[in-house]
């Protein structure tokens, strides 16, 4: 039993590469064999993981790649002009390890509140032998350092919630980026005084992931 659930990972695995490049294919991205080994590396850690943290939904372990890699990869144009990049709750590393695996040279800092999670992004920074990358066990709210121009949210929270947060991190010019469902209007509608007050424009990007074709949204504010 223990020797065909091994093998039905590493069949699992192989589907979850194969997805990967598609997907960057489909994005315009021309990655070398060594990024796909990380994504490799990156897969076997969360396999690893999954009996010991709570990660991912257990439906999500069967698509990886396209369910967190690839929807994290969709915010690529904004990566590669920027400098500092913070990811707000980083949880498994979506979607900061991603866009990190791809652009080396960019420095990424995660914010993730619990320990054993930190703990973990600590482990795939170290197993993916990734530089200029700080994983920050505390939350982004209590954050004074300095500051950012590109910050990335997923799952954490609606759009007038997070604002003041994103207004203490971003510097001036600088734009955050939260991944939506399509069914984004009226949250932003909410937002909109708000973000008109704290001086933000804001373009909302209604677009497909890669591979599954499912319906997203890059909500993209500017700092002005």
């Amino acid at each position: 039993m223990a020797s065909r659930r091994k093998n039905n990972v590493r069949v699992d695995a192989e589907r979850e590469i194969d997805d990967i490049r598609a997907g960057l294919k489909e994005l315009g991205i021309d990655a070398a064999g060594q990024t796909i080994e990380k994504f490799r590396i990156y897969l076997d850690a969360l396999y690893a993981y999954r009996g010991r943290m709570h990660l991912l939904s257990h439906r999500d372990y069967e698509r990886i790649s396209t369910r967190h890699f690839l929807t994290s990869l969709v915010a690529h144009p904004y990566v590669k002009d920027s400098r500092r990049i913070c990811d707000v709750g980083a949880g498994a590393g979506f979607p900061s390890l991603p866009l990190k695996i791809l652009f080396p040279e960019v420095h990424f800092v995660l914010f993730e509140s619990n320990r054993k999670k930190a703990e973990f992004l600590d482990h795939l920074v170290d197993v993916l032998n990734l530089h200029r990358i700080e994983v920050i066990n505390a939350r982004a709210e209590g954050y004074s350092g300095q500051g950012f121009d590109l910050a990335l949210l997923r799952a954490v929270g609606k759009v007038d919630r997070m604002l003041r947060v994103v207004h203490r991190l971003l510097i001036r010019g600088g734009r955050a980026i939260f991944f939506k469902t399509q069914d984004v209007d009226a949250e932003l509608r909410r937002a909109s005084t708000a973000m008109s007050k704290m001086g933000y424009d804001v373009e909302v990007r209604k677009i497909e992931t890669p591979v599954e074709k499912i319906p997203m949204a890059l909500v993209i504010l500017h700092k002005l």
